[in-house]
């Protein structure tokens, strides 16, 4: 039998999802945050003229269908303390080695592969990428100078500031906490030369959006959103709108170049699976805003039920092919997931006190 390898943690909800999922076929997922640095678990390398072969003996004789890389973690040494720095890091440089084998799990799909899901995560290289492919995107500009970033909004009128990261923090004083997020800037805001020094931060020409475009890419198939207000508005950031009563999402059908485009912008990039972020504007042409390789993307179901999100995610992991049919599987949606005893136990072992499904966020 061939199985799926999940590498998330137990907590992920993505991850619990398509466990329960890929159960309802009959088959049972390996399923952990990486490689089990456990007694008794144990990997071999064998490499020499002859070629390159890796063993685990969890397997037990089976194969693998496909690595979903959702939430890769470093292995855990089981070890006395004294030996905890050393053996971490053996393990830690072992598992980057074996994952970036080619073959080391034989002809399994990886979902997606660990370098070029590293390489897909960089901003600068996924703009550079549609560069080269005419892929339209607003100017941006990375830089630690206040007078670049004052030119840049001198030109454009309007500019939009992320972070690299998203990042919170507390003030020690009065306990408040703050956010990196998405901000606007004009000619009327504050520019402090030496908090603009501290970092590079990523500014970008503001785009009059008629609306945001969230495209899911699993395989071979495509499920596209437009994300905006009921009346027509745009958000700056539609990211945490989701209990705002005008909040809407709507399937759409992407015009065929902007699609073949992005095909061709996930296949440069080595990605079978990612969710693309784009704006249109008050023209109604698509710009690129970015991908995230490993992004939410179960909340699409939840939004747009005649999506099949999870069926299609499901085939793609225990066929191990990128065109799998979804028709030959047993029947699973998000809602008969929520009703499942797997989402039960997942929101008890987080303990959370949130409302129900919104372990799934937009994002």
């Amino acid at each position: 039998m061939r199985r799926p390898l999940i590498l998330a943690p137990s907590s992920d909800p993505h991850a619990c999802a398509l466990a329960w999922a890929i159960r309802q076929q009959g088959v049972e997922p390996l399923w952990a945050p990486s490689l089990r640095a456990e007694r008794g678990v144990h990997y071999s390398v064998r490499t020499g003229g002859d070629g390159t072969s890796f063993s685990d003996s969890l397997l037990a004789g089976d194969g693998v269908s496909s690595v979903w890389n959702r939430r890769m973690q470093d292995p855990v040494p089981d070890c006395a303390e004294e030996d905890r720095n050393f053996a971490t890091w053996e393990w830690k440089l072992f598992q980057r080695n074996v994952f970036s084998l080619e073959g080391a799990y034989g002809d399994a799909l990886w979902v997606n592969g660990l370098a070029a899901s590293q390489r897909a995560e960089l901003k600068l290289v996924q703009l550079d990428t549609c560069r080269r492919l005419a892929i339209p995107f607003p100017e941006t500009l990375v830089t630690t100078d206040v007078a670049e970033v004052d030119a840049l909004i001198r030109r454009c009128g309007t500019v939009v500031f992320k972070s690299f990261l998203v990042h919170q923090w507390q003030e020690r004083a009065s306990g408040k906490m703050h956010a990196v997020g998405v901000t606007l800037l004009n000619g009327d805001s504050e520019l402090p030369a030496e908090a603009i020094a501290v970092c590079p931060g990523i500014y970008q020409r503001y785009i009059e959006k008629r609306h945001d475009v969230r495209v899911t890419f699993i395989g071979d198939r495509v499920f596209a959103m437009s994300l905006g207000k009921g009346r027509g508005d745009a958000y700056v950031d539609w990211r945490g709108q989701g209990k705002d009563p005008a909040f809407r999402a709507e399937a759409i059908t992407l015009p065929a170049g902007v699609e073949a485009k992005l095909r061709t912008f996930m296949r440069e990039l080595g990605l079978v699976f990612g969710c693309i972020d784009l704006a249109v504007d008050k023209q109604g042409d698509f710009h690129f805003l970015e991908v995230n390789q490993a992004g939410q993307f179960l909340f699409v179901e939840d939004l747009l039920p005649e999506y099949p999100v999870l069926q299609s995610m499901t085939a793609l992991l225990v066929s191990g092919r990128a065109d799998a049919s979804i028709d030959a599987l047993a029947p699973v949606s998000m809602e008969a997931f929520w009703q499942s005893d797997s989402y039960a136990a997942l929101r008890a072992s987080v303990r959370t006190s949130l409302p129900e499904r919104s372990l799934f966020t937009l994002e």
